[in-house]
């Protein structure tokens, strides 16, 4: 890519672990500094990269000074993103990696002359050697927080030293954490009952807070105010909020070119589209629950007779269990047939194309950050089903702190039965229920903050121009104090 360095004001090396909910957030952040003047280099590994590429010549079309650069891992490219996966992964990227690779690539950019230097990493907090890296090399450093600012207090909290022992806690027993509301147990994410061994995984992405020039969240200031407020005067965490990293078109408009989510797991077809253009105004309910988490075969039985007796328009975006390639076997008989010209049932979809469209209701949702960001910022209610890592939380905070979202009851065994799925999808589309127009209310009214917090002086917009002035300000410091 040709790149006009006479417009690049200094360079960002962004750092991604490799997986699509932390990639595709990282990505849009890289466009969104890169439209200010920064020169970005991502850097991705080979699990990933044949993925994240799939960017390469919508970014080129945009003309934005991002390249990109592949840090070869070892792992195999062809098994898909589970949960148990994702274990293997993270295993992988912190017992095989000190950080050489990523040192030597940096050396590499530096020699090139034909870039400025490398100035600032932003590195993933589940890659901690990109820190290190950056301490050795005395470059400026950011941490790019990719999930609430609530998880980042609840993390930040424990990992100060208050001590934490689940066999103590019971879900009739409540948490308090400054600047957050009550929590019970199972608000809290789901590493808190995890082994301590794995609880203090997610901790440890605290290490080295004191020394980062800052903390680039992935939410906004209006959504998450006193949090924010919190962590940066008292407990002196330079946290900025910098989101939605959404593409512009889905956002605030400022550039309606900047339409492609990122790096996609799987291909869409347009299919989903045309469907969704024959359905009446709000009147489908979307059903996804993104690209790693896995539904138990019971689940998604109930989920379908729930589906079924609902009797609503619905798409369901769902992939076969491991060792099975037909879903279809975990249907009840006669699912297909009953439901067929209410209902669409895909492998995959562009999930803000289908949140933006007009058909749509409410979105079923597991609640991973990325998608909560994006059924906020759409103003589309949830129906939420948290399963693992931060989800739990997210539902807490849609149902009871954003007042957009219904947290589906879950029985004694862990899943959310067919009655209370049926019960929620009439609610959420049923024009005259008051729960369901409070919910329509409320979502309407975080998608007006959000896209203002984008806009030219929002929030978020001023945190980034904040952020982009400081990397230029630390490598004209750099270069200044270079010996001539």
């Amino acid at each position: 890519m040709e790149i006009e360095m006479k417009k690049v004001k200094s360079h960002v090396l962004v750092l991604s672990y490799p997986s699509t909910g932390h990639t595709n957030p990282m990505l849009q952040f890289s466009k969104n500094i890169a439209s200010r003047g920064l020169l970005v280099t991502f850097v991705t590994f080979s699990y990933n990269h044949h993925k994240v590429i799939q960017a390469k010549e919508f970014l080129q079309w945009l003309k934005l000074p991002i390249q990109f650069e592949c840090i070869p891992d070892s792992l195999p490219q062809d098994h898909s993103l589970d949960s148990n996966i994702s274990s293997v992964v993270f295993q992988h990227m912190n017992n095989n990696f000190d950080g050489s690779e990523l040192e030597q690539l940096i050396q590499r950019l530096n020699a090139s002359g034909n870039a400025p230097p490398v100035r600032c990493i932003v590195y993933n907090p589940f890659l901690p050697w990109g820190r290190k890296v950056a301490q050795k090399m005395n470059i400026s450093h950011a941490m790019f927080w990719t999930q609430s600012t609530a998880v980042f207090n609840i993390y930040h909290h424990f990992y100060k030293g208050e001590t934490w022992d689940s066999r103590k806690i019971t879900e009739s027993v409540s948490v308090a954490i400054p600047s957050l509301p009550e929590l019970k147990l199972g608000d809290l994410p789901l590493s808190f009952t995890s082994t301590v061994h794995k609880l203090q995984n997610y901790l440890h992405q605290m290490d080295g807070l004191s020394d980062v020039s800052w903390v680039l969240g992935n939410t906004f200031y209006e959504l998450e105010p006193e949090t924010i407020d919190y962590l940066t005067s008292r407990m002196g965490v330079p946290f900025r909020s910098i989101g939605p990293c959404i593409p512009s078109a889905f956002l605030d408009g400022r550039n309606p070119h900047d339409a492609q989510v990122g790096a996609d797991p799987w291909k869409a077809t347009d299919t989903v589209k045309e469907w969704l253009d024959r359905k009446p105004p709000s009147s489908v309910v979307y059903i996804a629950f993104g690209s790693i988490t896995i539904l138990s075969a019971q689940q998604i039985s109930e989920l379908a007779l729930g589906i079924q007796c609902s009797r609503q328009n619905f798409l369901w975006v769902i992939r076969p269990l491991p060792g099975h390639e037909d879903i279809g076997e975990f249907f009840p008989a006669g699912f297909v047939e009953e439901t067929k010209g209410r209902g669409l049932v895909v492998n995959w979809c562009v999930q803000l194309e289908v949140l933006s469209h007009p058909s749509v209701a409410a979105f079923m949702s597991h609640c991973g950050w990325n998608s909560t960001l994006e059924a906020l910022s759409l103003g589309i209610p949830v129906l939420t089903l948290g399963v693992w890592t931060d989800q739990t939380t997210n539902s807490k905070f849609l149902a009871d702190v954003w007042m957009t979202g219904v947290r589906m009851r879950k029985q004694e065994d862990g899943t959310v039965g067919r009655e209370e799925i049926e019960r929620c999808m009439r609610m959420a589309v049923d024009k005259t229920s008051q729960a369901g127009e409070e919910l329509r209310k409320n979502a309407l009214k975080w998608k007006e903050l959000a896209k203002t917090a984008m806009s030219e002086g929002g929030s978020s917009d001023v945190n980034l121009n904040e952020f982009v002035n400081g990397v230029v300000a630390k490598a004209m410091q750099s270069s200044s104090s270079v010996p001539h």
